[in-house]
């Protein structure tokens, strides 16, 4: 941020009570919702539009900026204030403490890539089948970034309203073994399976991101069974040596 805008910085960080980036995030939203709603054509052009057609996907591609847009987008105020409400305060909670541990560049830019990852998922695998239809709303990023803190901070404690409480690891294996189960449960009576997932790809890509993007990607991945196989490798060599006590002489060393 600029030097001769301190009144900008404060704004954007709540008077110093978030990082910039968590602040500018937030800020976003509120602009975005609040003028998608008092001018139409720019909700229109914030949220992800999905082809019908495969052949549409062209179209698609002529306007990137929806596949970045489109989380920060809460559809018609009057409907979203709860979700403005409920929705900045989970940003603002596991913002903080996802830029104290990445840094707050890092935590913008992976919010921007699961942003725009979960979106392009949900494209490419909708318009193929024909499944047209738009997608808005913060949800599967705040989802994805609660997946994201409780594989960070596994043994950190979190209450649920007062009533429960989860470690990290518990709430990433709920959140992600909740959201097709959440997808199924509140799909209209007579979809299909593929139809009741369909509705909520843009959080199943999301979440499944986030587990991607904790875990390093598949290089990563690559690395860490390498590394496993050695250390297996090595167990196995050492366990064909005898251990012998410095105690017994030099000759009894060599049998």
């Amino acid at each position: 941020m600029a030097r001769g805008s301190p009144d900008l910085r404060r704004l954007l960080t709540f008077g110093g009570q978030a990082p910039l980036s968590v602040g500018a995030l937030i800020v976003a939203m509120v602009v975005a919702t609040v003028g998608g709603t008092l001018w139409a054509p720019l909700g229109g052009l914030l949220v992800l539009e999905v082809p019908a057609r495969g052949a549409d996907l062209w179209l698609a591609a002529l306007e990137p900026w929806r596949l970045v847009t489109w989380p920060f987008f809460q559809g018609h105020l009057g409907g979203s204030i709860l979700t403005l409400l409920f929705g900045g305060f989970m940003l603002l909670w596991l913002g903080r403490q996802l830029s104290y541990a990445w840094s707050e560049r890092r935590f913008l830019v992976r919010c921007l890539v699961l942003a725009a990852g979960s979106g392009l998922a949900t494209v490419l695998v909708l318009a193929p089948l024909g499944a047209g239809g738009s997608a808005f709303g913060i949800w599967p990023l705040l989802n994805a970034l609660l997946v994201t803190w409780g594989l960070i901070f596994p043994n950190q404690r979190l209450s649920w309203f007062g009533a429960l409480e989860m470690s990290g690891r518990t709430v990433a294996l709920v959140v992600t073994a909740g959201t097709p189960l959440w997808a199924l449960a509140v799909a209209p009576a007579g979809a299909t399976i593929l139809e009741r997932l369909a509705a909520y790809l843009p959080h199943l890509a999301a979440v499944g991101l986030a587990w991607l993007l904790v875990a390093g990607g598949p290089r990563r991945g690559w690395y860490r069974a390498k590394e496993w196989w050695l250390r297996r490798d090595l167990a196995r060599q050492r366990r064909k040596f005898k251990v012998v006590s410095t105690s017994r002489p030099p000759t009894e060393w060599m049998n």
